[in-house]
């Protein structure tokens, strides 16, 4: 019979809850209040559950030490487990294991996993003068690898908590007695003197800083002459173990050196030359940035030329085709049947290759020559080629009359003031040079005055042109502009 079925003359249990429905919802809701209440208290009392219990278990990180006492170690009552004073867990459980208290910490995974390592150390401290324990953790080197959950830190690695009771224990009676004096003494000097005693503490502080800062750069040189003297060891040592290599390398440097004594002269030289030949080098080197700078354009110009090679090269690829068999088999026997002809030929040949360096300078004289007749400075200036043309229409005017005594020559003679009078010597020497000026007709000094063209003539004098003709004849005293005449 299933619990929803009734009974002979009663009601089953689905009517029961749903006839005291509003009974049954209260208590259902107290139940899960009171778990829910009961749940957070023992969450804050500290309650280690498993990971495995749902949504109150937890996983920790398992962490044992050693210690020699573990005085004042009380499981269960939230003693921390700090790391600079951070807590990172707490104390488990205290156990006695051959005489050594051993302290199970239960540390927080994301803090110490992977983050204690082998050469870490534990100090038990009191927090307040109730001896409420905590741990103080040094996590140590990575160099020295990380522990695992459930390793055990030993007892060389380890400080329990010490008592001041445990310190007088160990002096004898009369230091007791003694620092019992000293202390007494001490209450009675200080007594009413805290502000006194609190002064001289803070002239104290610069010197404490001061000192600090020097204990800390001698532990620096401590370190640093540590390091000197393990490198220096290390070196020494390998020096030792390498003492035949070390006598090679002596010999083999006294050989070199030695070899350098013999080419010191050369290396002198080397030397001296080497400013000019970096001189050199650097003008290149300005050269060759100057050539750089010019390639640059240069290829992006012939880029278009690059780009068209492979049109090209599908466009006389036809031509390609219709060649080749023309030079394999016509070319080809050709040449070969023709090659007896010029082994004939090969004693002419170097006849006249003996003759072709006289004749290249002839025709480069020709062509040289050529060139300057062909030359046209440009459209302010006639070339050679103007100047033929019209040196030819002028002696086709010069000879254009002629008598029976043969062709007549016309020309055309220019003289000027400065060269007039010097043909006045010649005249009286040479009788046909005194009819050639005669028939010329040179103007006097007096019509050059006239005319404005002898500098320095005043006006007055330029009006008189015949009556200061000089007693030399008509040829003195001309200036540099031009006089023509023309005859037969």
């Amino acid at each position: 019979m299933t619990p929803g079925e009734s009974h002979e003359g009663g009601l089953s249990v689905r009517e029961q809850i749903a006839r005291y429905q509003k009974a049954f919802i209260a208590v259902v809701s107290m139940i899960v209040i009171a778990a829910l209440v009961g749940g957070y208290i023992l969450a804050h009392e500290n309650l280690k559950l498993p990971g495995w219990v749902p949504v109150l278990g937890r996983n920790y990180f398992v962490l044992k030490g050693e210690f020699q006492t573990a005085q004042a170690v009380t499981p269960g009552q939230g003693q921390t487990v700090t790391i600079a004073g951070a807590k990172i867990g707490e104390i488990a459980s205290v156990d006695l294991r051959q005489g050594v208290a051993i302290v199970t910490m239960h540390l927080t995974p994301k803090y110490s996993e992977g983050r204690i390592f082998n050469d870490a150390t534990i100090l038990l401290r009191p927090k307040t003068q109730l001896k409420d324990m905590t741990v103080e953790l040094n996590p140590g080197e990575a160099r020295t690898g990380a522990l695992h959950s459930g390793a055990t830190i030993p007892l060389s690695q380890t400080a329990p908590d010490v008592n001041f009771d445990e310190f007088l224990a160990g002096l004898d009676g009369d230091t007791r007695a003694y620092l019992q004096e000293l202390l007494a003494g001490a209450g009675e000097g200080l007594h009413g003197n805290s502000r006194n005693l609190a002064a001289v503490l803070k002239r104290f502080d610069p010197t404490a800083r001061d000192a600090q800062l020097i204990t800390r750069q001698l532990q620096l040189r401590h370190a640093n002459i540590a390091r000197s003297i393990h490198n220096f060891r290390a070196l020494m040592e390998g020096l030792g173990a390498k003492d035949q290599q070390l006598a090679d390398l002596i010999q083999s440097s006294n050989a070199v050196f030695a070899t350098f004594a013999q080419e010191s002269q050369s290396v002198r030289r080397t030397v001296q030359l080497l400013p000019g030949a970096l001189r050199k080098t650097e003008q290149g080197l300005g050269k060759l940035g100057t050539a750089f700078g010019l390639v640059g354009p240069t290829l992006t110009e012939l880029h278009p030329f690059a780009s068209s090679i492979a049109p090209l090269d599908e466009a006389v690829r036809p031509s390609f085709k219709v060649t080749t068999p023309i030079l394999k088999n016509e070319i080809r026997p050709f040449a070969r049947e023709i090659l007896p002809t010029i082994d004939a030929l090969e004693p002419s040949t170097k006849d006249l290759a003996a003759s072709f360096p006289q004749l290249a300078s002839s025709f480069s004289v020709l062509n040289e020559l050529f060139n300057e007749l062909a030359y046209n400075p440009g459209k302010t200036q006639a070339g050679f080629g103007f100047f033929a043309a019209w040196a030819a229409h002028n002696l086709n005017g010069v000879l254009s009359s002629a008598d029976a005594h043969g062709t007549l020559t016309r020309t055309l003679a220019y003289l000027n003031c400065e060269v007039l009078p010097l043909l006045a010597p010649t005249a009286k020497i040479n009788q046909t040079v005194n009819i050639i000026v005669g028939l010329i007709n040179p103007p006097t000094k007096g019509e050059c005055q006239a005319a404005g063209i002898l500098k320095g003539v005043t006006a007055a004098a330029a009006r008189a042109p015949h009556a200061q003709a000089p007693a030399g004849g008509p040829f003195s005293g001309f200036d540099q502009h031009s006089f023509g005449a023309g005859g037969h």
